[in-house]
């Protein structure tokens, strides 16, 4: 089904580095089966990991993730 996660960052590992507190679901919201809040997390992650070696050594790749889109590292 449709998700908001980026490509880019399916299946790759990051850090929580804040929390932005609990909202609404977009992706049950807006099929229409009710607000569904779930906690919303911003999370950092390796530039290298993400776009490969031609990332800058240091650089850090930043998104805001649902809760149903992590995994336990």
């Amino acid at each position: 089904g449709h998700t908001r996660l980026a490509r880019y960052a399916r299946g790759k590992s990051g850090a929580v580095s804040e929390y932005r507190g609990c909202h609404v679901f977009p992706d049950v919201n807006s099929l229409g089966k009710g607000e569904d809040p779930h906690w919303l997390y911003a999370v950092s992650f390796d530039a290298r990991a993400v776009w490969g070696e031609e990332a800058r050594a240091g650089d850090t790749v930043s998104l805001d993730l649902w809760e149903p889109y992590l995994e336990p590292g």
